[in-house]
């Protein structure tokens, strides 16, 4: 084998060590699911009582 491809070999072998390093460190993967968002139908976040432009 030539340096070349030796060095090609080494490299790439790092990049998946610290591809799969990085993954397994990750919080993210592990912690608890994000809470769901209320949908495009929720109800209005301001109570009744407020006049709106409209009114």
């Amino acid at each position: 084998m030539s340096k070349l491809s030796v060095v090609c070999w080494v490299c790439t072998a790092f990049l998946c060590l610290f591809v799969l390093a990085g993954f397994a460190g990750c919080d993210a993967l592990s912690g608890p699911p994000a809470l769901e968002w209320p949908g495009p139908h929720a109800p209005y976040p301001f109570p009744d009582d407020i006049p709106h432009r409209t009114s």
